[in-house]
């Protein structure tokens, strides 16, 4: 099932059709849809296309089964050549019209110096025809992405690169089209936004039926997708396991981090560790929209929904013989709604990113949130989304509420926003689960935020 990436699609075809050589470096966390998007742009192509998928082993055994894929795409029989460097210099000596895919690139460094075999594909690259188009595709992110850097040898040879991440809230609610607007809200504040887990989501299922399965069942299939991903992709940096249990369901700054950490070495590297959590995708790092460039307000938080629940739920509340149905009971059901909650705001500011991305609100400069601290009242606190628009600020509340918000509880927030003295706020609006008892300007519904028009511009 093919869902979203409309512009990376668009990106990919408009590069992959271009009249010269093109390389091409495309890269996101696994199972996130890398393969299905490079097969959606190359379903109705008549190239001769040379698919390659690396093997954590020798170069020698890669170029092995690279040369019998080669073999069998372009009918040589017996074709094999031992040599990596050779058989890229074979495949530029053809000329045939060719798009030359590689998957998993990183596990070609991985029983070779890294720099060496970048080298390799930086002479493959400099001196291809303009009849063979190149895609590395690889799901190490740190590692894909440092072959953008100033000292790598691949450094300015793509013409094109794609970031892969999760898809938005909209578009992950098309696996589950059919369910209500509140379980849309809960699903995607579980699982997320990665394809296959989404694919996993059983329709004849209830919400809290598909947890327990998926996710609380020793066995389950997204409880195994989380936990290769902790295990494969945090254990080559030491500190990086610990650093993303701190910072866990909450925003947390680095101060707050490294005094739960408990090792000096852990504490020591903390800095590098999370520079390299925040190269990997596995975290944020933000500033209130009034506090930019503070670093005294930056705080740290994880970016993968289904990690988040499982590090608030499971890691910490390790399953053993008891069932799904009484751990769900014990440990899930007295605070999901107030986990939700929390992803129903940062799908709240998804939806002013997307209006703003799709040229809807063209006025917008960016959306995040506002911190406070009223001395004067003596109170602090966070408004959820604040939008920095070209003549001044929206303020939103959000609100996942099982019941209409009420005009009580709308005059006691504008009371709380009425004490921002520090930006020019323009227009105050709220955001509410279950829509509103009454309506009125600025009141949004979930309904609203999942129906956007996106062939509507305002």
């Amino acid at each position: 099932m093919f869902v979203g990436r409309e512009k990376e699609l668009k990106a990919l075809e408009k590069e992959l059709y271009r009249n010269t050589k093109s390389a091409i470096l495309i890269y996101g966390r696994r199972r996130i849809g890398k393969t299905t998007l490079i097969e959606k742009a190359l379903e109705d192509d008549s190239r001769l296309i040379i698919r390659f998928t690396a093997i954590p082993d020798e170069l020698s055994e890669n170029a092995r089964r690279l040369s019998s894929i080669l073999s069998d795409v372009i009918g040589v029989k017996g074709l094999l050549i031992p040599n990596f460097e050779e058989v890229l210099k074979y495949i530029a000596s053809l000329k045939e019209q060719i798009v030359f895919v590689i998957d998993e690139y990183q596990d070609l460094r991985r029983r070779a110096k890294g720099e060496v075999v970048d080298a390799y594909f930086r002479d493959f690259i400099d001196n291809m025809p303009d009849n063979i188009k190149l895609i590395l595709s690889g799901s190490s992110i740190r590692i894909m992405k440092s072959l953008e850097e100033k000292d790598n040898p691949l450094y300015q040879r793509f013409s094109l690169e794609i970031p892969l991440g999760e898809l938005n809230y909209l578009e992950s609610s098309l696996f589950y089209s059919e369910r209500s607007v509140r379980e849309k809200i809960s699903l995607y504040a579980v699982f997320g936004g990665i394809p296959m887990i989404l694919s996993m989501i059983n329709p004849s299922l209830s919400v809290e039926e598909n947890i327990r399965e998926l996710l609380l069942n020793r066995n389950g299939l997204a409880r195994s997708y989380v936990e290769n991903i902790l295990r494969d992709e945090t254990s080559s940096y030491g500190g990086a396991y610990s650093a993303i249990i701190r910072i866990g369901n909450g925003k947390k700054t680095f101060s707050e981090i490294e005094s739960h950490l408990d090792d000096k070495t852990s504490r020591n590297s903390l800095d590098y560790t999370l520079k390299e959590l925040l190269k990997a995708d596995f975290i944020d790092k933000k500033q209130p929209i009034n506090f930019q460039g503070n670093r005294k307000k930056t705080f740290y938080e994880l970016k993968i929904n289904i990690l988040r629940f499982y590090l608030t739920y499971v890691e910490k509340n390790p399953i053993s013989s008891s069932s799904s149905i009484a751990f769900f009971e014990k440990y899930v059901r007295p605070s999901l709604n107030t986990f939700v909650s929390y992803r129903f705001e940062a799908i709240a500011r998804s939806y002013f990113e997307i209006l703003m991305e799709n040229g809807i609100r063209n006025d917008i400069i960016c959306v995040g949130s506002y911190w406070y601290d009223d001395s004067k009242n003596k109170t602090n606190g966070e408004f959820d989304v604040a939008i920095e628009t070209i003549d001044g600020f929206e303020i939103y509340e959000v609100k996942f509420l099982n019941t209409p918000m009420s005009d009580d509880l709308i005059k006691e927030e504008t009371m709380k926003m009425s004490h921002i003295t520090d930006m020019n706020v323009k227009r105050i609006g709220f955001i509410s689960s279950s829509g509103f008892v009454n309506q009125g300007d600025l009141r949004l519904s979930a309904d609203d935020i999942y129906n956007v028009n996106l062939n509507m511009k305002e």
